[in-house]
């Protein structure tokens, strides 16, 4: 049986491309709006997952924590310097906006109107919308979403961490568009 051994930093390092080269890559048709998350790890590792997916945007809207922000530095890694991120006072004039030009609206949110994630349909661009744990999505932006989605939950727990809500759904965008080439943009 072969021995595996991680590449090393240096190695990861090596195999990256220039921050020329990767100021030119083509985004994903994917944005993310966070409607008033308060916990700087959680919109820590949005960051760090919209830099691994190259989302088009990152809204951070209402009260939700915005850099600079040692927590959310230190676990994003540094990507908010270089993922394309805003600020928004407001979450329904930013998802109106978005609807607006032609973007897809999901709304991550156990409700009676949710649906599977493996269910979903969308067009792009896409937007995924995720909320804070305690109180969720505002009714007002959950009444813009084209889709409500929702993760099972099998045990007793009544929801999943939003950074593993992101994550998961996320990629399953990405799977979508990975697989269609019409949706990547030129």
């Amino acid at each position: 049986m072969p021995i595996h051994t991680p590449s090393s930093k240096g190695e990861l390092r090596q195999s990256k491309i220039s921050k020329k080269e990767f100021s030119n890559l083509t985004r994903s048709p994917i944005y993310i709006v966070l409607d008033d998350l308060k916990s700087a790890y959680n919109v820590g590792s949005i960051f760090r997952l919209a830099d691994a997916l190259l989302v088009s945007k990152l809204f951070l809207c209402g009260r939700t924590l915005s850099p600079p922000n040692f927590k959310i530095k230190t676990t994003s890694r540094g990507t908010e310097r270089w993922v394309p991120w805003e600020h928004r006072t407001s979450t329904i004039e930013t998802v109106q906006e978005l609807k607006e030009s032609g973007v897809y609206i999901l709304c991550a949110e156990l409700c009676a109107d949710s649906i599977d994630y493996k269910e979903i349909k969308p067009s792009f661009p896409a937007c995924i919308i995720l909320g804070r744990e305690y109180d969720g999505i505002s009714p007002e932006v959950l009444n813009l979403a084209d889709c409500i989605v929702s993760l099972p939950i099998i045990g007793m727990t009544n929801s999943l961490n939003v950074a593993t809500t992101a994550s998961v759904l996320l990629y399953e965008l990405h799977q979508m568009v990975s697989q269609n080439s019409e949706l990547i943009p030129s």
